[in-house]
């Protein structure tokens, strides 16, 4: 997580602190840890395993969704690409000012997706919730769906 550049869905917060200060203190109504203790749980944050993706159960649709993925035209490797799947960068996905593009690794195990908890399950992200400008997924047939929403279970 310290290596993907500026936090939050926004970009806005520059550095762990900027975080803590947001979210801990901020929203949580939390007291602000001291410098010893903020640099100890920014190390344990960052050390916390992505989740395991579940046992493949239909390679096949694991195969199909990987091509997709990695399809340009629809673009989902434009922006979720290299060993984090993130290009940590900001984008405009068709849902008001432009967001950080989130590492899809362990995404699975993240329900609600998108950054407003719009999509229940990974298969609604391809719904109306995944905004207009959010890879050309808007074509896509319901087993195209399946078969790339089997490959992100993957990740």
């Amino acid at each position: 997580m310290l290596e993907t550049g500026a936090l939050h869905w926004s970009g806005d917060l520059t550095n762990f602190d900027a975080l803590i200060d947001e979210v801990l203190v901020s929203r949580m109504a939390r007291v602000k840890p001291g410098p010893l203790h903020a640099k100890a749980f920014a190390r344990w944050v960052d050390a916390l395993p992505a989740p395991r993706p579940s046992t493949p159960t239909d390679t096949d649709a694991i195969t199909k969704g990987s091509a997709l993925f990695h399809d340009a035209t629809i673009g989902c490797a434009t922006c979720h690409a290299g060993p984090k799947l993130t290009n940590s960068s900001l984008a405009d996905i068709g849902k008001g000012p432009g967001l950080k593009v989130p590492s899809l690794v362990g995404v699975a195990a993240r329900a609600p997706f998108m950054h407003d908890g719009c999509a229940a399950t990974l298969a609604d992200r391809f719904g109306a919730c995944g905004g207009t400008a959010h890879g050309s997924t808007a074509s896509l047939t319901p087993d195209q769906v399946s078969s790339l929403v089997a490959y992100m279970e993957s990740l």
